[in-house]
């Protein structure tokens, strides 16, 4: 009869240890994802579409900076990856594209944003860059809402718009009422893509009264929507966000499928340009915004994906340096 207790006491014990060693390994891997915000480390994160990639998540503090076009998809991606990468802090400046190459160049910033390519005919001295292209932004010819009638305009008739020849808006088919022209100031990326793709090469020259500058992509979507008889150009993001009202382009719509093969010439390559090549928390963070994770987001946010466009229509944007 003791034995038959002994030998129940002891498979008592050994069921006991059984489950204390199943709990502690469940307890182990449940820990394993805990060391996220550590550098170097890849937690798992679920994208909006419900597939899941790996962040090679760094930490650190990151200063990025430039385009106000790019500006929208980077502040976005920045607070994502935040969220997963809690030892990382990235703040973005809107200062304009030639401010960020300036500021990665002489050391203020880690990334600069751009929405050209570095000219270095131009500027020799950005030979220390090196260029990372995360996306293709689309722009788009803008006006104000009592601009009636004129749902086309040729790169002839911007042109003298712009240079100050064109000023009332009967000119181009529209109504009497003269033409209110927002300008980017000059190191604007933005501007300087309109001036080389559809001014071909012109420099603004208006001015006078009906002449005014806006600093940043939101700032132009301001003007136009509150100036009567006004025109600028921004990115076809803020323009939908604004319910402003496009124009095509000698006669294309600023649309993906006219990008894909470049019948539509007003966009651009997307640019994260760092001093030397990329690393840290610079390399994770560009790898993130042009990654799988951020797919949905740049979409949302008007973006294409470079993969997306023909190669021709992306040599054709391509300087020859």
């Amino acid at each position: 009869m003791l034995n038959k207790w002994r030998i129940a006491f002891i498979l008592t014990v050994l069921a006991m240890l059984s489950v204390l060693v199943t709990a502690c390994g469940a307890s182990t891997t449940g820990n394993s994802g805990d060391s996220g915000s550590k550098s170097g480390s890849t937690p798992t994160a679920t994208t909006s579409g419900g597939s899941s990639s790996k962040i090679n998540c760094e930490s650190g503090t990151l200063g990025t900076g430039g385009s106000t076009a790019l500006g929208p998809l980077v502040q976005a991606a920045a607070k994502n990856y935040q969220g997963q990468c809690s030892g990382a802090n990235i703040t973005t400046q809107l200062t304009g594209s030639g401010a960020g190459l300036k500021g990665v160049h002489e050391g203020g910033l880690q990334v600069g944003n751009s929405d050209n390519f570095v000219d270095l005919k131009k500027n020799p001295e950005y030979s220390d860059l090196t260029d990372n292209q995360v996306a293709v932004v689309i722009f788009a010819v803008i006006i104000n809402k009592d601009v009636t009638g004129v749902t086309n305009l040729t790169s002839a008739q911007l042109k003298d718009i712009f240079t100050g020849k064109t000023t009332n808006w009967k000119q181009v088919g529209g109504p009497d009422l003269p033409i209110a022209v927002v300008s980017r100031p000059s190191g604007s990326g933005t501007r300087n893509t309109f001036k080389t793709y559809i001014l071909g090469g012109t420099d603004e020259s208006v001015s006078g009264a009906n002449h005014t500058t806006a600093k940043t992509s939101g700032d132009v979507a301001s003007s136009v929507q509150s100036k009567s008889g006004a025109i600028s150009y921004d990115t076809i993001h803020f323009a939908q966000t604004n319910n402003l009202t496009t124009v095509k382009i000698d006669g294309q719509d600023p649309s993906q499928d006219n990008v894909k093969t470049d019948a539509y010439k007003f966009w651009n390559i997307e640019h994260m340009y760092t001093k030397g090549a990329a690393s840290g928390l610079a390399k994770s963070f560009i790898d993130y915004v042009k990654g799988p994770d951020t797919a949905s987001l740049r979409q949302q946010l008007g973006f294409m994906d470079i993969s997306a466009v023909s190669s021709d229509a992306i040599a054709a944007k391509t300087p020859k340096q």
